[in-house]
């Protein structure tokens, strides 16, 4: 096999290197319509955007190649000013502790139906939706576009935005906050996390020696590279980039009647930042000029162990960890060609039996212990300034998976070849399973390295067949040693502790787009959204 461990948080080189841096309540249900940016969702379409984004996007120069160049020129200045200043310091706190049913903040001890299979899209009046997740207190959320919706446990009511709050507030479009929504994860109790989506930048014509990720301060003078004959002034038009896309954390009102934006996630854990405490959305922790996180593809909650409630998102260019409202940004599997790093999209996220972050994104696979201290979460190596008790986050494994697609040995070429990556996840009995969008399923046994208990390599693979398709859209690993499949155009599957496949009755639909395992409820659920319905099953 080949493999090499690598660097998983540096920026792009271009010119030289950089450092990366049913519902009674007054709000109208969407209209099945209304769910945006998704053809899957329509009997008979295609790929979808997970065919296409990020599959030419980016890698050349690490994301971006039909991204406007000035688009974003009236992008919202005010990003995050209904969000507090403070970003994080009392955000939903106290959210609904006043209501008279506590605003859905208080936990209701395994509040849903234990039937193996459950259409909660019927039972509930949920209807079609495009992302699910469930907060700590086992309320469900769900997106709909601009519709934030929660469906309480305690009052079992679907409540949703009254109107589109947040990044979602003026609309979505190239000039916009966002360009559309695409995943909600439950937080707290009464929270949930809901990722945007924005476009890649590109070499803008006005800076064309500047890094496209890179925003000149104000008052900075910027040189971009070594014995550059003049300096970058600052532009608003490109610091107006800073506020697209990215997270917002969302959550019941006090009356639990309605959802409103608690914080837009802007507070780094890093000390690079702009003076002045001025929320400018997830930027790189080390470096906050660069800009490169701009969009939202998957997200995870850790729903067990030390780090419980923690988020991982998955986005254009690596993954962004989250302890409440501070974040680190970012890490990523990664390889460099022509001096330049290639990352791909992040859309498979997993958590390990232990408590190990999982990425796949377009290209490759990581493993990433992680560590208590979210100030050097990013940090790769020790750091003179990390406290004698404090670990840097290494790599457990960083690796492609040479027997989908061998390609060239050093991987090199322009030819290194995509996975498309959209599924990572361990089950009980310690093998690892990674699903492709083009590739199928493929079981990974990995062996602990004698020397650094901390680290695997990859002894073996083995192609899953039997479900008549290689287009893989989600896993999920249950508590019974079970792994989930999601396929496109095939419906729910399961393998069996046993290791053999059946197909799961109930589950009308045929593309599994997100599978979700709550494992603190007894039995264990399993959210599925198929073709934009959700189903729920119980018993795993």
């Amino acid at each position: 096999m080949t493999r090499r461990l690598l660097g998983a948080c540096l920026g792009v080189v271009v010119v030289t290197a950089w450092a990366c841096g049913g519902s009674d309540n007054p709000n109208p249900v969407p209209a099945p319509d209304d769910v945006d940016e998704r053809p899957t969702l329509d009997a008979g379409t295609d790929a979808g955007p997970e065919v296409d984004a990020g599959t030419d996007a980016g890698p050349e120069v690490d994301a971006g190649t039909d991204a406007g160049t000035d688009a974003g020129t009236d992008a919202g200045t005010d990003a995050g000013t209904d969000a507090g200043t403070d970003a994080g310091t009392d955000a939903g706190t106290d959210a609904g502790t006043d209501a008279g049913t506590d605003g859905g903040t208080e936990p209701v001890p395994d509040p849903w139906p234990t039937d193996a299979v459950t259409n909660y899209s019927d039972k509930y009046g949920i209807g079609r939706v495009k992302s699910v997740g469930v907060d700590a207190a086992h309320n469900i959320w769900v997106l709909n576009g601009a519709s934030i919706g929660v469906l309480r446990a305690d009052t079992k009511q679907l409540v949703w935005t009254s109107k589109p709050i947040g990044q979602a507030r003026l609309g979505f479009g190239t000039d916009k906050l966002a360009t559309g929504s695409s995943v909600i994860c439950g937080g707290k109790a009464g929270e949930a996390y809901v990722g945007y989506t924005s476009y890649d930048l590109e070499q803008d014509p006005e800076y064309p020696d500047l890094h496209p990720n890179y925003i000149v301060s104000p008052g900075q003078c910027y040189y971009p590279y070594q014995g550059a004959p003049s300096c970058y002034s600052f532009s608003q038009r490109r610091f107006d980039l800073y506020s697209q896309g990215d997270v917002d954390v969302v959550r019941l009102n006090g009356a639990g009647s309605d959802v409103e934006l608690g914080v837009h996630i802007s507070q780094s854990a890093g000390s690079s930042r702009i003076g002045g405490n001025i929320p400018l959305g997830i930027q790189n922790t080390n470096d906050y000029h660069y800009d490169e996180d701009r969009s939202v593809f998957s997200c995870v909650r850790v729903m067990k162990g030390p780090y419980a409630g923690e988020i991982y998102i998955g986005t254009n260019h690596g993954v962004t960890r989250i302890r409440e409202y501070t974040y680190n940004s970012h890490r990523h599997p990664a390889w460099w060609m022509n001096n330049s790093q290639r990352a791909g999209y992040t859309y498979g996220l997993g958590i390990s039996q232990d408590g190990y972050l999982l990425i796949g994104n377009d290209w490759k696979i990581g493993i990433i212990p992680p560590n208590a201290s979210l100030k050097y979460w990013d940090a790769e190596e020790r750091k003179s300034d990390m406290p004698a008790d404090v670990n840097p986050a290494i790599y457990a494994l960083n690796i492609f998976v040479d027997p989908v697609n061998p390609g060239p040995d050093d991987r090199r070429s322009s030819e290194a070849p995509k996975n498309y990556w959209r599924g990572f996840q361990e089950t009980k009995d310690g093998l690892y399973y990674v699903g492709s969008l083009t590739d199928g399923l493929w079981e990974m046994k990995l062996k602990k390295v004698q020397d650094d208990p901390l680290k695997f390599r990859d002894e073996s693979y083995r192609a899953i067949e039997g479900m008549g398709t290689n287009s893989i859209l989600s896993l999920a690993a249950s508590e019974d040693g079970s792994l989930f499949i999601g396929t496109r155009g095939k419906g729910l599957w399961r393998l069996k502790p046993d290791k053999t496949l059946e197909k799961v009755q109930g589950v009308g639909g045929s593309d599994i787009d997100q599978l979700v395992y709550d494992p603190t409820v007894t039995p264990g659920a399993l959210y599925v959204l198929s073709d934009g319905r959700l189903f729920v099953l119980r018993g795993y």
